[in-house]
């Protein structure tokens, strides 16, 4: 994306908050940006970002936004209380979940609260293999694990755009953890036609979090897909073009924020 918003002659300022410090009442390094995209969702990254907005910048995606989906567990709480299909979830300490759970939820997927790009997933098969897991965290989310085509659903989006990709799931259809062989060095990602039920899934998750560059990992059952989790800012594997079209995106959402300010000074004056 850097090099295709260079290519079409705009400057690109590439910020690594934890590779510098900042003085809080010194602003400069905002004052010639016209919009900050936010690529991650570590806290430093959040801190800059509320301080862009505080600034009167634009951001993609929004401080907001990317929190709302930052914390898996409050992820999976605005999902389930919109009635998104996702699978059951539950959220404890391991040893309580081990101890409360019945048999019949098992496979779960247990995934830290603040986890990303799948790290730190672990599957248990049943409450014993759960007691037994040494979690680092006081809280889990648990999922149950749903079996699929033994395939991971990407539903894509760039503003308004929205894509469908199919790529190899970590996991085969009995929850058993595929060797690296099996997924290979990079797992054939499959663009398919995009159905109108994807369509609006996709879009109402969009909404729900107010995101405009986000990605959902979906599972295909025989009752349509079910949402894993929301994720902002994806890799976009599979999508053609990817690049440009985030750079075309992001040209003129500052282009829509300058002229939305022309037309703000305008009615003031």
């Amino acid at each position: 994306m850097i090099a295709s918003l260079r290519a079409l002659g705009h400057q690109v300022m590439v910020i690594d908050p934890e590779a510098a410090y900042y003085e809080l009442n010194d602003a400069h390094w905002l004052t010639s940006l016209n919009l900050v995209v936010a690529r991650g969702r570590s806290w430093a990254v959040l801190c800059l970002l509320n301080w862009a907005e505080a600034r009167g910048i634009p951001t993609v995606n929004q401080r907001a936004a990317i929190a709302a989906v930052h914390n898996k567990a409050e992820m999976a709480v605005a999902l389930t209380s919109a009635d998104v299909p996702t699978p059951l979830t539950l959220l404890g300490p391991t040893h309580n979940l081990a101890r409360g759970t019945d048999a019949r939820v098992y496979p779960l997927v247990i995934k830290p609260v603040f986890g990303d790009n799948g790290r730190g997933l672990h599957l248990v098969n049943n409450p014993q293999e759960l007691a037994a897991l040494e979690w680092p965290e006081p809280f889990a989310l648990a999922q149950q694990f749903v079996p699929g085509n033994g395939y991971d659903l990407k539903l894509y989006a760039i503003g308004d755009e929205i894509w469908a990709v199919r790529k190899p799931s970590m996991f085969d259809r009995k929850g058993r953890h595929k060797p690296s062989a099996a997924l290979g060095k990079s797992p054939r990602a499959e663009l398919l036609p995009l159905s109108p039920d994807w369509e609006e899934l996709a879009r109402r998750c969009g909404r729900l979090f107010g995101l405009e560059l986000y990605g959902l990992d979906c599972m295909e059952t025989p009752n349509g897909p079910v949402v894993i989790e929301v994720n902002e800012f994806p890799n976009y594997t599979g999508v053609p073009g990817a690049d440009e079209k985030l750079a075309e995106y992001i040209v003129c959402r500052a282009q829509g924020e300058k002229q939305r300010g022309r037309e703000t000074c305008e009615s003031v004056s």
